[in-house]
């Protein structure tokens, strides 16, 4: 069953964690990572405290004796703290008197997840890594904990990601675990939705888009599903879409960047018109090379997408849009590709 048929369940893990986050436990949630040399760090963590593996990378496993050494490291192995002679190790450590109600109340909210979902999840972080390890002779081998709070611990991980690109790659984890997992769990009932995160090792300010989106961080569920309906019939590095580019959107002068994006390389942009559109200062600098793109008399580059009768200063009442609450997800990407074939046809 999918995180959209649980929300009853949802609701009832929102109620007992926030319980919990208003007591102020005194709790800690940070990660650990070991080399095949041994810690990273020679930290000393609190008692009591609840240790539990995320992931492992393994390393590439050679054609010649690398499948037997690697048997024999799992043979010498104690699983509860991974295989044997693996290059990187991640830990997760919940410190403070309170873990043990947190591990319970963590692996309950761990096991909301279908496989599917447990598995992008648990697999995140380790997919990079193999991708970028990739040579054509070796094979990369990770591994990932499948245990409930592993899993959940991991969705905190990629809820941090989502929201503070970078952030969740720190030592120590903010806020602490109750009040982070209330955070997470509410998100969750607004986008109940765990995506993979097809990252493209294109040069974004070398492409030209075919189509870019411009919303709010709170409509990204519905955004996201228009996303993967354009991606199938676009193809690859054919759609602007933040989380797709994260690594590179991770740096100085981003507002320049974006705007050269919006404004000159793609062929057709996208706004998701709402009261939080208004609202958010990227999504104004966005707005920006739109209204330029409009001043430039090419309007049929501009396509509007409304969720609600917010006002957004540039637009009128005599401006046509598509309404999100009348079309799907599928629906509303049908109609960009419309667009994008007269637009594209018109620039040919």
């Amino acid at each position: 069953m999918s995180l959209r048929k649980k929300k009853n369940e949802i609701e009832r893990l929102i109620s007992s964690f926030e319980r919990e986050a208003d007591k102020f436990h005194d709790l800690t949630f940070s990660l650990f990572y070991v080399t095949h040399e041994g810690p990273v760090d020679n930290r000393k963590f609190k008692s009591p405290n609840h240790t539990i593996m995320l992931w492992q990378y393994y390393g590439k496993i050679k054609p010649q004796g690398g499948a037997e050494k690697f048997v024999e490291n799992l043979k010498h192995s104690d699983l509860k703290w991974g295989v044997r002679g693996a290059q990187l190790s991640a830990f997760a450590v919940i410190e403070g008197e309170s873990c043990a109600l947190f591990a319970r109340m963590a692996k309950r909210a761990g096991s909301l997840f279908n496989e599917k979902e447990a598995s992008v999840l648990k697999s995140r972080v380790v997919s990079e890594i193999q991708e970028s390890e990739k040579d054509g002779v070796s094979k990369p081998t990770a591994a990932v904990n499948g245990n409930e709070m592993a899993v959940w611990l991991s969705y905190l991980l990629y809820y941090i990601s989502k929201v503070s690109p970078g952030k969740d790659k720190l030592e120590r984890i903010e806020p602490d675990p109750f009040s982070l997992s209330l955070l997470a769990l509410e998100n969750l009932l607004v986008s109940p939705r765990v995506e993979k995160i097809d990252k493209s090792m294109s040069r974004v300010d070398e492409i030209n888009f075919k189509v870019a989106l411009s919303f709010p961080g709170e409509k990204r569920g519905y955004v996201s599903n228009v996303v993967d309906s354009l991606k199938a019939n676009l193809g690859k590095d054919q759609v602007f879409y933040d989380f797709d580019y994260q690594s590179q959107l991770a740096r100085p002068d981003l507002d320049i960047m974006l705007q050269n994006i919006y404004r000159n390389n793609c062929e057709l942009v996208v706004v998701f018109l709402c009261k939080e559109y208004s609202e958010k200062e990227w999504c104004g600098l966005e707005w920006r090379a739109v209204r330029d793109i409009i001043k430039s008399k090419e309007s049929e580059r501009i396509m509007f997408v409304r969720f609600d009768g917010a006002h957004t200063e540039g637009v009128f009442s005599i401006d046509g849009y598509i309404d999100a609450n009348h079309f799907s997800e599928v629906e509303v990407s049908r109609f960009i590709l419309e667009r994008v074939g007269l637009v594209c046809g018109a620039n040919a």
